[in-house]
């Protein structure tokens, strides 16, 4: 059963796709779990060129669970944006907390559940598995890597930049939280890759063409393929959470069939 808050809509310009702050569904025992969860979607795959399910934002309230459930047809991210969690792991619990990065391949069985005093926030970044994509695309380039991959639990914040190509088999490469200082900037191009970002700190402005968004924690971004943005920190620093998903056959910014672009 689903019980709708006002919704802020998610805005295309100049090529970002920007949800701001604000805006979330409830949801009544999330997959079959305890109490009632929050959940929002940040993007999905329309306007992607990618093989994305959804970028969603979801948080559980003490004493909420998501409930034990497997991936069957997606592979997953969890990046735990505040709060306590217990995850339960393929039958192995795990304490989560604050920059906690969880790779959840096809296989894997799951739990989530808030034991704290406070709300448990995390960004879901699901993926169509690539025998899935490769069926539904009938392009074989979708086929992914032939790679063992297992469920992992990550400190991002003491591992640094996460190379994703070495734990999922699918197009999800590379997980990194950033920090600029005041006055600092950054540049993310989606050349064979798109990007997607979410301010856990700070404020500041994505800047694409002529376009310019303000930046707040909450704020979700994602760049198609062939965009580009700059992100400026204001006069304190900004924080993110990014990962980014490879475009097969994709070079320069644009999707390559048969040598000529589409």
């Amino acid at each position: 059963m689903w019980s709708t808050h006002p919704v802020t809509a998610v805005e295309y310009a100049d090529e970002l796709i920007v949800a701001a702050p604000g805006g979330a569904s409830d949801v009544y025992a999330m997959h079959g779990g305890l109490a009632v969860a929050r959940w929002k979607c940040l993007a999905r795959r329309l306007g992607l060129e990618g093989t994305w399910e959804a970028i969603e934002i979801s948080t559980l309230p003490p004493g909420a669970e998501c409930g034990v459930h497997h991936h069957s047809r997606t592979e997953e991210l969890y990046f735990v944006v505040a709060g306590q969690g217990e995850l339960l792991l393929d039958g192995r619990l795990h304490p989560v907390g604050p920059g906690t990065l969880i790779t959840n391949p096809v296989g894997t069985r799951h739990r989530l559940n808030n034991p704290g005093t406070e709300d448990l926030d995390w960004i879901v970044i699901e993926v169509i598995s690539p025998p899935v994509a490769a069926t539904l695309t009938g392009d074989p380039s979708h086929s992914g890597r032939h790679l063992m991959s297992t469920a992992t639990v990550i400190d991002l914040e003491a591992h640094g930049p996460a190379d994703l190509t070495t734990l999922l088999s699918g197009p999800l490469r590379e997980a990194r939280l950033v920090t600029l200082g005041p006055g600092e900037q950054e540049t993310l191009r989606s050349d064979d890759r798109e990007h997607t970002l979410f301010v856990l700190n700070g404020t500041g402005r994505a800047r694409a063409g002529r376009t310019e968004v303000a930046l707040a924690p909450g704020t979700g971004v994602t760049l198609p393929l062939g965009s580009e943005v700059t992100l400026l920190a204001d006069g304190l620093p900004l924080r993110f959470f990014t990962a980014s998903l490879g475009v097969p056959n994709a070079r320069d910014g644009r999707r390559i069939t048969d040598g000529s672009p589409t």
